[in-house]
């Protein structure tokens, strides 16, 4: 079951763009602590919003409330966009891997997902990765992967020992 993570499912919609393109000059005008208090009052609760219907599908994941918070990323702070991502996205993402993972997973497949969630994540936020409690979600995440390999191999090992003692 289960397939590919990075690709699929809704644009980052031309109204988010459109947003983007008359807040982007506010930012040149305002002082920071007004800059990061407008994104905070105004467009993080929107954001926050849309991601509550996000639902992590491997099998057919639509990504239009992540492509719009993607979309914000040269605005908002990296600490911003960190704790709205750890506090919407992670959480799920994290869970929908667990219920994946415990359904005999094509591991290739698993793989693609990963690797095409965090490009997805950090292409337009590079230095998110840099944000310790993110590098510690997708740590989590490879830590369950392996963990899942093994518990998948552990069997075969096992029988293979008990196959060899009875020779």
């Amino acid at each position: 079951g289960g397939g590919g993570g990075g690709g699929g499912g809704g644009g980052g919609g031309g109204a988010c763009g459109a947003a983007v393109a008359l807040l982007s000059p506010w930012r040149e005008v305002l002082d920071a602590a007004s800059w990061r208090g407008l994104l905070a009052r105004g467009i993080l609760p929107k954001l926050a919003e849309g991601m509550a219907a996000f639902r992590v599908n491997p099998a057919d994941q639509k990504l239009g409330p992540v492509r719009r918070v993607l979309a914000w990323a040269g605005l908002l702070g990296l600490e911003q966009l960190a704790a709205l991502l750890l506090r919407t996205f992670f959480p799920r993402w994290l869970a929908a891997l667990a219920e994946w993972l415990g359904q005999d997973p094509d591991w290739g497949e698993v793989s693609q997902w990963y690797c095409g969630w965090k490009a997805l994540l950090l292409r337009p936020a590079p230095g998110l990765i840099d944000d310790a409690t993110v590098r510690a979600r997708f740590d989590a995440a490879l830590h369950r992967i392996n963990a899942a390999l093994d518990a998948e191999q552990e069997p075969d090992a096992a029988a293979a020992r008990e196959g060899g003692a009875d020779g």
